[in-house]
């Protein structure tokens, strides 16, 4: 009886791992939209204030490199550059934006690095420093999660992973769950940003 039990019970966590074809299909349709011209629009809650931060790519690669403008009332645009070495070994994220162009060796922004997916995907936990490369770092869990996206006009549940943790400010990350491209779709970080639209021109 336990030989059965424990057979069973392999059985189902081998289907839970072997994502279904809806998802490989929407992860292929989300892969093929990330390219450069690629308009990401997001809606951001910061302090009580609502508005959009809208990205365009610019280059996908070993390098990252996007455009971006905030919307009424905050009303900045700049750039934003990711060395390779950030794209790889990244364990900070740049979130906080004032304009201008901005050039990143040590940090992330709109993704996270292959270092901190590689932790994530296969210890569970990663230690992100969430606030910038000055910040201490904090270990996040991880666990498979569905992030919802419209991707030119269709709406998406694209296979995640999602990324907890903190003390007084409890974190939430969401991420993609390619290290192709491991874009961060939604966060929670004492203020909120969530991807609403992935469009090509």
């Amino acid at each position: 009886m336990k030989k059965i039990f424990y057979s069973l019970l392999l059985l189902l966590n081998f289907c839970f791992l072997i994502p279904s074809a809806q998802d490989v299909a929407a992860l292929e349709t989300f892969e093929k939209a990330m390219k450069p011209g690629a308009v990401l629009t997001y809606d951001v809650n910061m302090a009580g204030k609502k508005y959009q931060f809208i990205a365009t790519i610019k280059k996908l690669g070993s390098e990252i490199a996007f455009d971006w403008k905030m919307t009424e009332p905050i009303n900045k645009t700049g750039s934003v550059i990711m060395s390779a070495n950030a794209i790889s070994k990244a364990d900070g994220l740049f979130n906080y934006f004032t304009g201008g162009e901005t050039k990143l060796e040590k940090e992330t922004s709109m993704f996270i690095s292959g270092k901190i997916f590689n932790d994530a995907a296969t210890t569970f936990q990663a230690s992100l420093k969430v606030n910038g490369q000055s910040d201490t770092a904090t270990v996040l869990s991880s666990t498979v999660a569905e992030l919802g996206v419209t991707v030119n006009g269709d709406f998406l549940s694209i296979p995640g992973i999602e990324l907890q943790g903190g003390s007084e400010v409890k974190y939430t990350i969401g991420v993609v769950e390619t290290q192709r491209f491991p874009l961060i779709t939604r966060m929670d970080l004492g203020w909120t940003i969530q991807l609403m639209e992935i469009k090509n021109p």
